[in-house]
Order: structure tokens, then sequence, then C-alpha cells
């Protein structure tokens, strides 16, 4: 029995997809972000349930995700969103990625490898219209576009830019777009342009471009909680653990590491199988908490590498074996990913990507 596991609703994942599709113009096609293990919910099942889902892409952010996709079966079109060395060029054109680019380095790799496996390597052009990180400039852009059209084994399929602030700031969202419409004005028509990530596809659903590349919301999470009017998204993940062990504990009783809990009058305290070793954030100590049979507990003490503790109340009838949920529902009450990253003062993103690999994931 495995002391904590993920547990995955696919019917949640396809549910996502499709409120995607219905607040797109018809012809969108979506890219969906399956980076970082699918955004910590697996990613060759996640791959497998949006191919079947009838997503057109997959979005990666390293290539080593790309080979493992393609050595699991995985046929549809990939692409890199995030620059290559030129040392990779061959894997690259091997297994059919389309490679982001934004320097002429890796494109010259790229044509060479191409050149020798009798093919032609797919690349997308990154513009920088305000995230200020990967991607050209507005103004080098179109110098940069016809140098690459030149090289006789590389096929333009993309242009495309990143938005840095979609969910709470619509006046530089809106310059963002514009910039790039302008950059990619004589861009043909046959080159996919895409913009939008997810808060984009939710606040600036008309501006869909050919393309766009949902992430968070595929798995049902929000980072602006006015999303959530705009959106019925369901949430696809849940976390849970087992109580390991309980004792009673005498008022002033000292729990966990540095002394920083001491129980205020006698109570029962709770061990369970997960800590920062399994990527439960240590900035839940004495501030998270956790579902056992519907009722919330608070996390007492610091968080260690493989336990923490709860506080049950000296009544509670929780015993070893029950299983004790970190994110998701018990009856009728709720721990989401957006609970606990207010908690620790950072994204969802950060809560759900920081379970490890090596946590079980179970799909259902």
């Amino acid at each position: 029995m495995d002391m904590t596991w993920v547990e995955v609703d696919t019917k949640a994942i396809l549910h996502n997809v499709k409120e995607a599709r219905r607040m797109l113009g018809r012809g969108v096609k979506i890219c969906a972000i399956i980076k970082d293990n699918a955004y910590g919910h697996g990613l060759i099942p996640i791959a497998k349930i949006l191919q079947k889902g009838g997503v057109e892409c997959l979005g990666i952010g390293d290539i080593s995700e790309a080979i493992e996709l393609r050595k699991n079966g995985i046929k549809l079109p990939v692409l890199n969103i995030v620059s290559a060395f030129p040392f990779q060029a061959k894997d690259i054109v091997s297994y059919g990625i389309s490679q982001s680019v934004s320097d002429l380095g890796i494109v010259r790799e790229l044509d060479k490898e191409a050149k020798k496996q009798k093919t032609t390597a797919k690349v997308h052009i990154e513009i920088d219209t305000g995230m200020g990180r990967l991607g050209l400039t507005s103004e080098n852009f179109e110098d940069f576009f016809s140098k690459v059209r030149k090289f006789s084994n590389i096929k333009v399929e993309g242009v495309f830019t990143h938005l840095s602030s979609a969910d709470d700031n619509p006046s530089y969202t809106w310059k963002q777009i514009s910039d790039f419409e302008y950059a990619s004005f004589l861009v043909p028509e046959s080159i996919i342009k895409h913009v939008l990530n997810s808060s984009g596809v939710i606040n600036f659903s008309g501006a869909g471009f050919d393309m766009v590349r949902p992430g968070l919301m595929i798995y049902g999470l929000h980072l602006d909680k006015k999303e959530e009017k705009v959106v019925k998204l369901k949430p696809a993940l849940s976390w849970k653990t087992k109580v390991l062990f309980v004792k009673n504990c005498k008022k002033g009783s000292s729990i966990s590491y540095g002394n920083t809990y001491r129980t205020k009058k006698d109570t029962k305290i709770a061990v369970l199988g997960v800590g920062y070793g399994s990527g439960y954030n240590r900035l839940l100590s004495n501030s998270g908490e956790v579902l056992i049979s519907g009722k919330k507990y608070p996390v007492a003490g610091r968080v260690c590498m493989d336990l923490i503790m709860t506080d049950l109340g000296k009544s509670s009838k929780v015993k070893a074996g029950d299983t004790a949920v970190l994110i998701g529902k018990s009856k009728n009450n709720i721990i989401s990913a957006e609970e606990l990253a207010a908690k620790c003062k950072t994204i969802p993103y950060e809560i759900i990507c920081a379970i490890k690999k090596d946590v079980k994931r179970v799909y259902v």
C-alpha cells in the first residue's frame, strides 16, 4: 500500500478541453501544455488522454519530454516551447519535434541535421512582446524571419509570443497582442500564429489567432478567482495520504522540529505519511490543513521530510489507516491547490508541479 498518492480524474481533463473549445472561435487549434510531467499529473497518461480527446498539438519544455512521448507512441505534433541547444538538433529532427527558435545558431544546426536525415525541420519563431524572456524583439523579427526562410531544410511552421499578465493586466496584455499583430503582419496565412495561454484563453478568447497554448486550465485550475465566473473548470488532481499513527498528547506538548507548535489542551495528534520529500510545501508548517472524513484539521508543527502532523482534537475518531486528503474533496469539503498556493504566497503551478514523480499516480 502506498503511503501517499495522486488521483487524476480523466473526465475532468476532457471536460476542461471542451471548455477551452467552447470559448474559442471555430478552427482554432489547441496545443495543450504538458511540460514538467504534465504539471504533476503524469506526462504519458495525460498525453494519451489528450490525444484521444482531440487536441491538435502537445507543448513541452524539454527535449527529453518529447523523446519520452515519441517512445511511448504519441503521434501528435509536439512543440518544444523552450529554446534548445545546437547539440540537441539530431534528436529534434529524428523524433519529429517542432522547435521554438530565436537565434540562428540552432536554426543552422537543425538545417544541417535535417539535410543529413533527408527531411525538413519545423520551427516556431518566438517574438518577445513584453515577457522579457525568450524571443526576438519586434524590431528584429522581420530580418530574422527572412533569414530563416532561406534555409532549404527548415520549415517555419509557426510564429508566437507569450503573454506575461493575462490574468491581471488587460491593458498590458492588449498591448502585447497588438505588438504581435504588428510584428507578424506580413507572415503568410499558412504559418500558424499563436499567443494565448490559459488566462489568455479565458480573458482574451477573441484573440485566439490560429492556435492557443492552455496549460493550467487543462488541469482545472485558475490563477485568479475572477476567472471562475467566466469558465467552469473541473480540478483533475487529488492528492491523498494515509494516517500512520494516532497518539494522545497532553496540554503543552511540543510537536515536530523547533517546538513551533504546542498543544493548547489535551488532544490527539495524527501522523501522516507525506512531507516535503514528496513535494508537500514546508511553508504549510502550522498553516496548512488536511481533510479526513470531510473535516478539516490543521497541520501541527513543521512539515518534515516524510511526515506531517495534524491536531485532531480530543474527541476525534480518526485512526491509523484512514485516508487524509491534501488536495481535493472529502464529503462536502474541499482543499484546492489555489488555497495552498495562497498560504504559501505562490501560484498553483508550483504546488502541483512540486509533487514528486515517484508519488504514484492513479487515473480514474
